[in-house]
């Protein structure tokens, strides 16, 4: 599910690899560049859509749900939550009615919250935020405990992956590539500074082959890469792309500010629409820096360096004229 999405096109090569049968499923109207070529079967519907979800599954040993729910706009925190709970149970019934064998369900990283005594975050720290009102954090929060609800409550055979901050090629739409382009094009002349984990989408693709292999029916795992900071990110980035790095770090409290006040600061000072909804700006205190050593002791996961995936990307997105 998912499989024309950013990982959703990573992770059908990496099942591909392992010489796993694949169906695609996606809407009929979903840009399909990222998987166009690519052997399998295609099965074309929508999450609403529970007859599409069944014929979908129907014969599959295995689902993976690499297209849950997230908000694109400032829409209420309980609206988002109803959607994507919704959407998500109308994925998991037809999961149970069709008896896979295993469901990996894609989280998302802001659903790790911060560690009790400092340090690294990890699979124990549970969701906790200081915006109650963010329908993506609040949304991505509620589907995650709603899996848990029906492993515990309906017997349903997932395993959760949490990916963190995903670079490399397939972005179709780009989401994390978002910051890669604005980089390379020199238009992103602020940052905020802070905490990030990146990793190669295609290490993060492959640690959720391995969770179906070997991940353990309730559990979640952290399929992350380098914790690094924002701005040794940016710099990475720049040095790779041959420009400047951005230069002015921005504080978030006016960034936030900012964006409280109609996307001031982007539509005002530079005179264009800023290059995330303005909501997103609260995930960027929601990242940390994480401890991977469940998926890696429990499943052999191992992520590479980032420089190749930020090659990978940008070359990805000059073949295909985005630069």
């Amino acid at each position: 599910l998912g499989s024309t999405g950013f990982l959703g096109a990573n992770l059908i090569r990496a099942l591909l690899d392992k010489r796993y049968d694949v169906r695609a499923f996606h809407r009929p109207d979903s840009a399909t560049l990222g998987i166009d070529g690519l052997p399998g079967e295609t099965a074309l519907g929508d999450f609403d859509d529970r007859d599409s979800l069944l014929k979908a599954m129907a014969g599959c040993e295995a689902v993976f749900h690499a297209g849950a729910y997230y908000p694109t706009g400032p829409i209420p925190a309980k609206k988002a939550v109803q959607r994507g709970v919704t959407q998500l149970r109308s994925v998991m019934e037809a999961a149970l009615q069709a008896g896979v064998r295993r469901l990996i369900y894609g989280s998302s990283l802001t659903t790790i919250g911060p560690p009790a005594t400092g340090g690294l975050a990890d699979e124990r720290c549970s969701f906790r935020t200081r915006y109650p009102d963010n329908p993506y954090l609040m949304s991505k929060a509620a589907m995650e405990e709603e899996v848990r609800r029906y492993v515990r409550d309906r017997g349903l055979p997932a395993v959760i992956a949490v990916p963190t901050v995903l670079i490399g090629p397939y972005d179709v739409k780009p989401t994390s590539g978002k910051q890669i382009l604005l980089i390379a094009r020199k238009m992103l002349p602020f940052y905020i500074e802070g905490k990030t984990n990146v990793v190669d989408v295609r290490d993060a693709a492959r640690g959720m082959v391995q969770l179906l292999e070997r991940g353990r029916i309730g559990e979640r795992y952290l399929l992350g890469g380098v914790n690094t900071m924002q701005s040794e990110f940016n710099r990475e980035v720049a040095k790779i792309a041959g420009v400047r790095p951005p230069l002015l770090p921005l504080p978030f409290t006016l960034s936030h500010w900012g964006s409280k006040g109609g996307d001031f600061l982007f539509s005002k000072l530079l005179r264009q629409d800023p290059p995330v909804p303005s909501f997103f700006l609260e995930l960027l205190q929601e990242l940390r820096h994480y401890d991977l050593t469940k998926a890696q002791t429990e499943v052999g996961y191992k992520p590479g360096p980032i420089e190749p995936a930020i090659r990978d990307t940008l070359q990805w997105f000059r073949t295909h004229h985005y630069l």
